[in-house]
This record gives C-alpha cells, structure tokens and sequence, in this order.
C-alpha cells in the first residue's frame, strides 16, 4: 500500500558512523522524508528515532553551529560526511552534518544537514532560482518522478515524540536559536505527560515535545498532508505498534509506538 497508493518508497542499507550499518524504508513526500528503521538498530546505545533538518541555501550549517555555540550554549558536534563511489571507489563529500547535543545517553537524535552542493548536482538535482539546494529537488533525484501524481503524501506538517524533561528543554533550545517559536503547556494537558509539553512551530511543520520521565523516548505520531483526501476514513495496521489513517480532510495521521 505504502508504495503503490501512499508515497514514493525506496530502501536503503548503509553503513553509519553513529549507528553502525542498518536498513531503513525512506518514505517521502515532496520535501520531506520519513524514515523507517529496524526496531534493533545497532551501536553502542539504544536508538529509537530523531529528527533532520536540512538547509536549502549553502553555507546555513555554519552559521547554525555558530548559533548553537553562541547562543543557549547546547553545541553540537560536525561532520563532513563522505560517500564512495560504487563503481570507482572514489571518496566524495556528501553532506555536512551538525548533531546537536542531546546528552550522552540520548536515544534520539537531532540533525541539522546541508547537502554539499557537489553531491547535489552529481545526482542531478534541481537547484533553485537562486542556487538552493531544493530538497524536493534532491528527494526528486533521490527517488524519481513519473507516478507521483496518483500517490496520496504530500508532506509531514507535524510530529510527536516522547522526551525526557531535560533533552526536551535542550531541543526546544537548540530549535529557538535558530528562529522556531516555542510554547509549553502544564503537566497533563492536552496529554498524559508528566512535565510540561512543549509545542515548537517553524517553516513548514509543528513539532510537540511531550516530556516524560517514564515512557520510552521516541516518535509518537506524525501528521502529513495528502495530495488527494479518501471519500472516506481508511485505516492501515502495521503490526502492533503502528497504525496509518487517511482522513476525507485531507491529512493523515500515522501513529507509532517507541521501542522500550
């Protein structure tokens, strides 16, 4: 169903610096991308989701490391990340990689990526009137064109994750500096947390922070726009932890459960 009627599909197997070699299904919309990993993953701790944001105009990763340096003093650690070439063996930059930090024992992750602009337009990807590295230009190269139409996602608009109290005040700070807008509600509204919530609103997408000391961390849901809405509710179970409904308002929400 994913690949048929929901989104374009592709998977992938790599080999991490951070999480050793794992598997993952990239689903993606026409700017942003869900990725789907094993609920195993290996490395030296427990991994169980995160978010990426990636810049479009060249040169944001620096300055973005300037602001977590400068500003709430969260840091983070960089990376030039570098690919080989199936067929040469030759080693090119891919993307540079700013990882905020979340603590270290922190089961999730915070990326904040930028495509080098060689990488880009090796894979041929659309660039934008200015030079933008698009990322709907990079997910069209990545992932292909041609069939998108019949095919229900749009993008992601909102996610939830689970945090402990202390890393959720780190990643509402790190996002603050870079211009997000944060909010927080009290203990046990609108959900069962037992700390406040914080709810972060940017370009393009919604992002709640449900701080708790108990539940395992992880992504609860995520909201996506629909290029065209089902007449009616349809609902997708995958498993036991994960469930996808199609809404006739033209969104969908697709819940998850977080691996203990």
């Amino acid at each position: 169903m994913l690949r048929e009627q929901f989104a374009r599909v592709k998977p992938k197997n790599v080999t991490s610096s951070i999480a050793g070699r794992y598997s993952a299904l990239g689903v993606a919309g026409t700017n942003t991308l869900l990725e789907l990993f094993d609920g195993a993953l290996p490395g030296p701790r427990r991994l169980t989701g995160g978010l990426v944001f990636s810049f479009e105009h060249p040169g944001s990763v620096h300055r973005a490391r300037e602001l977590l340096d400068t500003g709430p003093g969260i840091g983070g650690e960089y990376e030039l990340v570098t690919r080989t070439a199936a067929d040469t063996g030759d080693v090119h930059p891919w993307y540079h990689m700013l990882r905020a930090d979340l603590g270290a024992d922190s089961p999730l992750l915070m990326f904040l990526n930028e495509v080098t602009g060689e990488y880009f337009d090796s894979v041929s990807a659309r660039r934008g009137p200015d030079g933008e590295l698009l990322r709907s230009g990079y997910l069209d190269a990545a992932f292909g064109t041609g069939t998108g139409d019949r095919r229900r996602l749009r993008d992601i608009t909102a996610v939830t994750l689970r945090v402990r109290p202390p890393r959720a005040a780190r990643m509402a700070d790190a996002l603050g500096a870079l211009g997000y807008r944060a909010t927080t509600s009290p203990p046990g509204r609108p959900t069962d947390a037992d700390e406040p919530t914080y709810r972060i609103s940017g370009p393009g997408v919604d992002i709640t922070l449900v701080a708790s000391t108990t539940g395992a961390e992880g992504v609860l849901d995520i909201t996506t726009d629909l290029h065209e809405a089902p007449p009616q509710e349809q609902e997708f179970v995958f498993g036991d932890t994960s469930r996808l409904v199609l809404r006739p308002d033209g969104t969908a929400h697709w819940t998850f459960t977080p691996p203990a």
